[in-house]
């Protein structure tokens, strides 16, 4: 069970569609699929060296109240960062979803 109380944090969850033009030329754009509030339950960091290229590894777990447009497959905004979702447990008897992030290195 979520309480409003602990829903400090701003999610916003976003979906990268291809299209393509007639002549065959594919662009992608990136849409807002919804913006939701969350508890934030753990936060995790590391720092890896792979192939000489220093790699910070962050990884957050969240959880927010269900909502049938959360899917695996979108890109999750979190303080101006991207994240994408690493693990989706939708647990049906609290009506809610815990989600883990990875961050998307840029």
């Amino acid at each position: 069970m979520i309480l409003a109380g602990n829903l400090l944090y701003k999610l916003e969850f976003y979906k990268n569609l291809i299209t393509q033009s007639e002549t065959g030329a594919e662009s992608y754009s990136t849409i807002k699929i919804l913006s939701c509030r969350a508890e934030k339950i753990k936060n995790s960091g590391s720092f890896t060296i792979n192939a000489k290229e220093l790699f910070h590894e962050n990884t957050l777990i969240f959880k927010v109240r269900n909502n049938k447009l959360i899917d695996e497959n979108l890109i999750v905004l979190f303080e101006n960062k991207k994240y994408r979702i690493a693990f989706f447990d939708r647990k049906a008897y609290e009506n809610s979803i815990e989600l883990t992030l990875e961050k998307i290195n840029e």
